[in-house]
């Protein structure tokens, strides 16, 4: 058998779950209760003293009386969402006071009822123990209808009222029976309507809460999604520094050495390396200087389009190929290149990332026979086709020489060549030859660059 409060929820999902508890008010809401009840009090009395002015000595209520029920059924408003329950309480006890035939008017009174019908509604919204709720509204209930119920039969209303006076009504009903029925609908509306209101504050509270929790949620989302796209971002420009600083690092290393051992036999072989050596420093800074201008605030004056500094240099791609081969020439080493398209004009058309990545993992395997390979010749063999997956472009370097001693790096590069190739849906293969020497082979997925930036 289910429990009332959770056979309710089971027939109205709309409603907040049974152990919900709705957030108290802050401190400056609490202190605006009082401010605003005060005021009604004043506005109450006000209006107390108007209506004794137009009501005949004999018939006026006791005056003590009448302010200690005004005050009794206002001032708890102060506190109302303090203690909504025991407010509300306090309110019932003053409210049925106020039926006593001294002080019956004044429980009519326009503010009289407000403040009650308030302190109901005000239970109702703001009470935490809901159990507790409906327990003490089930008690008011039941202790208000049987009070009206008493009253009908054990004192003359009707003569306190002056509906007795009516000899010749105009409906169908006797007298007697429409006061009590009159009565009765509008105490049902009253209350009625106090704890309809309540519950659908209280429903709209919930469902602030939600929507307040769902939008600090996609907040927080978005914030995630934005650290992510930075991370990315500097993992990125990680990778280009390594590509740009390490390559040409390396390239000056190697002909700093060269020219060193050449110097007293060959002066002219000696000043060719120097002036490599010059190129490839004058590569690195002017490409970390412009991969670190991605890293500047836009807005300032060295981010202007005018500022030469501040410009950015295009991404390099497989144009530059040849530009490329030509540099590693020159520190040394001679490249023969081979070129297998399924379609003419393939590798040019590839999309620009798809094109940066294929440049900087070419330049990253010449790069590393260079630097840790005694062959002086390496093969590049660019291909490209497709498959059931799609179209494919492929880059291998392959030398036949053999470990040059104590050349080891980090393998950052390697791992650069794997996050490329991972970043395109590629696959690599890396590893040494038989009988000697190394091969570096990587195969990317050809797809556009949104729908590159869609999957990652």
């Amino acid at each position: 058998m289910y429990r009332l409060p959770e056979l309710v929820h089971r027939r109205l999902p709309t409603l907040p779950p049974v152990d919900w508890e709705r957030p108290s008010p802050d401190k400056k809401s609490l202190r605006r209760d009082i401010i605003v009840a005060s005021g009604f009090l004043l506005l109450a009395l006000a209006m107390h003293e108007l209506l004794l002015s137009l009501t005949e000595q004999e018939n006026a209520p006791d005056p003590l009386l009448a302010y200690l029920v005004l005050v009794s059924l206002i001032v708890p408003l102060m506190f109302r969402r303090r203690w909504p329950i025991t407010m509300m309480l306090i309110g019932s006890a003053a409210f049925v006071g106020a039926g006593s035939e001294n002080t019956y008017q004044v429980g009519m009174e326009l503010c009289a009822q407000l403040a009650y019908f308030i302190g109901i509604y005000t239970a109702v919204t703001w009470s935490k123990n809901r159990r507790g709720l409906w327990i003490a509204m089930s008690v008011v209930l039941l202790f208000m209808a049987t009070w009206v119920i008493v009253t009908f039969f054990t004192s003359d209303l009707l003569t306190a009222t002056g509906t007795s006076m009516v000899e010749d009504p105009a409906g169908v009903l006797p007298t007697s029976t429409a006061f009590i029925f009159y009565n009765l609908l509008m105490n049902l509306l009253y209350f009625g309507g106090a704890i309809f209101l309540g519950m659908v504050s209280w429903t709209n509270a919930y469902a602030s809460q939600i929507v307040e929790t769902q939008a600090q949620r996609i907040a927080d989302q978005s914030q995630q999604l934005a650290d992510r796209a930075v991370n990315e971002e500097r993992l990125r420009i990680a990778r280009e520094l390594h590509d740009v600083i390490a390559h040409h690092i390396a390239s000056v290393g190697i002909q700093a050495s060269a020219a060193r051992m050449v110097h007293e036999r060959d002066p002219q072989q000696s000043i060719e390396l120097m002036r490599g050596i010059e190129s490839s420093a004058r590569s690195a800074v002017s490409e970390t200087r412009a991969l670190l201008g991605v890293l500047r605030e836009h807005g300032g004056p060295e981010d202007s389009p005018n500022c030469a500094e501040g410009a950015r240099n295009p991404e390099p791609s497989m144009a530059q190929l040849d530009e490329l081969i030509a540099a590693n020439e020159r520190q040394g080493l001679s490249i023969q290149i081979s070129r297998d398209e399924h379609q003419p004009g393939f590798i040019s058309d590839l999309p620009a990332g798809l094109s940066l990545a294929l440049y900087r993992i070419s330049g990253e395997a010449l790069a590393n026979v260079r630097a840790h390979s005694t062959a002086r010749t390496a093969t590049l063999s660019l291909r490209s086709g497709t498959d059931a997956d799609g179209a494919w472009i492929e880059v291998e370097v392959t030398d036949s020489g053999r470990p040059r001693p104590d050349s080891a790096g980090g393998g950052y590069g390697l791992r650069g060549i794997r996050e490329r190739a991972k970043l395109h849906h590629g696959l690599v293969e890396i590893g040494p030859r038989i009988p000697h020497g190394w091969r570096t082979r990587a195969r990317l997925r050809v797809v556009s660059d949104a729908a590159t930036r869609l999957a990652t």
